[in-house]
């Protein structure tokens, strides 16, 4: 069995990716707004200004960090022939995104469609110790993380998430095909998404704190993650001419194991017995189905950053966000013949900075 190094790595953290989103109309299992200091100004509402045709454009900066360590035993054709056992790759990106605002389903909604392009990237790192050179990523042999963004969400005018339409994939069949086109929110450190908070129903000012809990199962797995952001009004900044106000924000997301072993079992089990119904015999010279182990933590991540939020226009103004994750991953696929077990530990350190290129109106 042959695979590329960049869907064996990740295909299940989509998984991660699906259940720590709203799409289908998940909303927050909780809300709060916690007062922590005497307000120092008069309190009001935050809200989105969007309006239908409204277009905005973000430059963007990001940088990824990934540093992976590969250990192999038996025949490598899991990771491919010969697979690099230390990796240390840094990606800079430098592009724009594009909000093309639209009317939402329902009264109050508004559909915010996200497209993206990169206008440089610069990729460099060692392999094995040795330089990369561009062509190691177009082969497979580092995982390419960074997607352009190319998705549809529709928020009210608080910035709640109340749909995502971005490109369908197969409930049933979830590990095949690129992983990475579904893996944007995980592996972007926030540039596939909207920049701005979720805010409450409650006015706001300066010293306010408010957080929003989600906890989504991982169906078929016996897996719950759960995700906690914490936002916090800490005051204002002159930023080209207009008073915005800073809201800083922290986001803590917790371990997820994946013990898939079982799941793919029962894949090769099926396929066995299917030969079987076709007259396919398992003799002595022709190992039988293979015992499988296949299991994935996601550590507890952590990510921290700040918005700037013009009230008068209602809307985002800058962004930055400071990612930190870790995957690690443990395949076993022995048989009567062979043994095969790969190890595979994975940091990924992401950091952005989005900023609005045209003037807010005024």
């Amino acid at each position: 069995m042959r695979l590329r190094m960049t869907t064996m790595l990740v295909a299940t953290a989509m998984l991660v990716t699906a259940c720590g989103s709203t799409e289908g109309g998940t909303t927050p299992t909780s809300s709060a707004l916690v007062p922590t200091t005497t307000p120092t100004a008069q309190e009001v509402a935050f809200v989105y200004s969007y309006e239908a045709g409204d277009h905005h454009e973000y430059a963007f900066d990001l940088d990824q960090n990934l540093r992976m360590t590969v250990e192999a035993e038996g025949d490598g054709s899991l990771l491919g022939e010969d697979p690099p056992e230390d990796i240390d790759v840094t990606t800079s990106i430098a592009g724009k995104v594009t909000y093309d605002i639209a009317d939402g389903p329902t009264p109050g909604t508004r559909q915010i469609s996200i497209s993206g392009v990169f206008d440089e990237v610069a990729i460099g790192g060692t392999i094995d110790g040795e330089t990369l050179e561009e062509g190691m990523i177009e082969e497979g042999i580092v995982p390419d993380l960074a997607t352009v963004p190319d998705l549809t969400l529709v928020i009210d005018e608080r910035g709640r998430l109340v749909s995502v339409d971005g490109e369908e994939v197969s409930e049933d069949v979830p590990f095949f095909g690129d992983p990475f086109g579904e893996l944007s929110d995980f592996t972007s450190g926030g540039l596939s998404g909207h920049f701005g908070p979720e805010f409450p129903d409650e006015p706001l000012t300066v010293g306010d704190t408010w957080s929003f809990s989600q906890s989504d199962e991982i169906e078929g797995l016996d897996t719950v993650m759960s995700v906690t952001t914490t936002y916090t009004v800490t005051g204002t900044e002159t930023l080209g001419g207009r008073t915005l106000v800073v809201i800083e924000f922290t986001t803590e997301t917790s371990e997820v194991v994946l013990d898939l072993g079982a799941m793919f079992q029962a894949l090769f089990d099926a396929f066995g017995e299917l030969g079987t119904d076709l007259g396919a015999e398992t003799t002595d010279t022709a190992p039988g189905i293979p015992s499988i182990t296949f299991l994935i933590t996601v550590a507890p991540s952590a990510a921290d950053g700040t918005v700037w939020f013009d009230q008068d226009a209602g809307i985002v103004t800058k962004f930055t966000q400071n990612t930190v994750t870790n995957i690690s991953m443990v395949m076993d696929l022995s048989d009567d013949e062979n043994v095969v077990r790969t190890a595979v530990n994975m940091d990924l350190d992401m950091a952005l900075t989005a900023e609005k290129l045209e003037g807010p109106p005024a």
